[in-house]
């Protein structure tokens, strides 16, 4: 195995949580338009032809009015059937993999955006989706947008939703924000970036919006690097391929999927925020979702998650970098509600499970008693949430403290199911002691005293 020399904590730190808390805060505005665009144009056309021909007497109800539909309401739904239709063709584009048909409607005179859409369509045709669709959502304003395209200018979010094949085990949702104009009658796209800051976190900011990408493939890994990194590639899908071992070993789920990581250039991916106060982080777990926050419930429903390198720690990604973001990844689906230090403190015994078989006991023993003696009391209880990736304070080395503490108590079995538990049905603080309680005989505060006792055995 390929290992990083371990450092007082190893360089597997998750920045974003991981479940509906990153979503706190935000507050996302979801007005679906009823029926949307999922009864689509050849939905309309087969079923068109598949009922029978019925001459009836239209019943005219008493407040009817025999006037036709005005000329805005019938502008309004031929723009959208168009758009509709748009955005089917771009669908089928990539599912046939034709560029010409994924760039019939993106506007002619435009050059730049039409090589953008190009390295957009070459990326998702490389990385092979089992599913794709775009839907709109609702329409939105900005001035900007209307001056610099003018009258007709029509801008909509969209909602992607997608299946990448062994890594999404359900189809999963992301936004975009499209601007369409009217020209010699046609409706034509005229950005794909004017509102991107009005959407969700990472909204337009997947792998493969980034630039031209490389796809790397293993049993259970997609690695995504630039293009041309090919070695950098091969060498993250071997290194997964044994931290996924190593999860499999350390953490008592059985997880079977499979793992997404990405290792470009850019410092903003996703939801993962690498060039301001995140910057010493080496790697994020952000969440997927099959229902987006507001869309269905506040929260959203998480699918999985997909892993994030930093640009500057590329060169370090190793199995212990791996295992801990892969138990993220592993834990994605439960729910999100653990408490933080619940789910880095798992994280971390995962990872440090590796190290200790790499480099036996001592070096773990080494930073256990400089958690005990230098972290613990510099906090007065459990790190909580807020502020939990802003501290200065070792609160990774705590958390994984705390987490050695309950194994040696209930057995790492039980701390899985109390991990599963936590993260269904730990909404709030008394949610949280209650699972506590009834599994471990603690309560969040409870623990903390029984943790600044606690004498690491040697």
């Amino acid at each position: 195995m390929s290992v990083t020399p371990p450092s007082a904590a190893p360089a597997g730190a998750q920045v974003p949580p991981h479940g509906p808390r990153r979503w706190l805060g935000l507050v996302v505005v979801v007005a679906l338009v009823s029926g949307g665009v999922g009864y689509a144009v050849q939905d309309r056309d087969r079923d068109a032809r598949a009922r029978p021909t019925v001459t009836a007497t239209p019943t005219k109800h008493p407040n009817q009015s025999n006037k036709p539909p005005s000329k805005t309401s019938a502008a309004i739904a031929a723009r959208r059937l168009a758009v509709d239709t748009i955005l089917l063709r771009r669908a089928r584009a990539v599912r046939i993999g034709n560029e010409a048909l994924f760039l019939q409607d993106v506007d002619p005179g435009d050059a730049k955006l039409r090589q953008q859409q190009k390295v957009l369509f070459a990326n998702l045709v490389e990385i092979g989706f089992g599913e794709i669709g775009y839907s709109q959502a609702e329409e939105r304003f900005d001035a900007e947008a209307l001056r610099a395209h003018g009258a007709t200018t029509y801008l909509v979010r969209v909602l992607m939703r997608y299946q990448i094949p062994n890594v999404d085990m359900t189809p999963v949702t992301t936004e975009l924000g499209y601007t369409f104009i009217s020209r010699g009658g046609r409706w034509i796209i005229a950005d794909d970036n004017d509102l991107d800051k009005d959407l969700g976190p990472g909204a337009h900011q997947e792998p493969w919006d980034l630039g031209r990408i490389e796809v790397h493939r293993g049993p259970r890994v997609l690695a995504l690097v630039e293009k041309g990194d090919t070695t950098r590639g091969r060498a993250i899908v071997t290194e997964a391929t044994e931290a996924l071992t190593e999860v499999a070993a350390y953490w008592p789920r059985k997880w079977r999927g499979s793992v997404l990581i990405a290792a470009l250039d850019d410092t903003d991916v996703r939801d993962a925020r690498f060039a301001d106060e995140d910057i010493e982080s080496a790697a994020s777990a952000g969440s997927t979702f099959s229902s987006l926050p507001g869309e269905d419930t506040a929260d959203g429903v998480v699918a999985g998650a997909y892993i994030v390198v930093n640009p500057k720690e590329r060169d370090r990604i190793d199995e212990i970098l791996l295992s801990h973001e892969i138990t993220h990844v592993a834990t994605a689906d439960l729910g999100g509600y653990e408490p933080l230090w619940l789910a880095e403190g798992a994280a971390e015994y995962v990872s440090w499970r590796g190290i200790e078989a790499i480099s036996g006991p001592g070096e773990v023993g080494k930073w256990e008693q400089e958690v005990v003696d230098d972290a613990l009391p510099t906090l007065n209880a459990l790190p909580t949430d807020a502020g939990f990736y802003q501290t200065n304070t070792d609160v990774y080395g705590v958390s994984w403290l705390a987490v050695r503490f309950l194994v040696s108590r209930i057995g790492l079995q039980s701390v899985e199911d109390l991990y599963e538990d936590l993260a269904r049905n730990g909404t709030d603080q008394s949610a949280r002691d209650r699972v506590l309680l009834t599994r471990t005989g603690y309560t969040e505060a409870s623990l903390w005293l029984a943790l600044k006792d606690y004498r690491p055995p040697r």
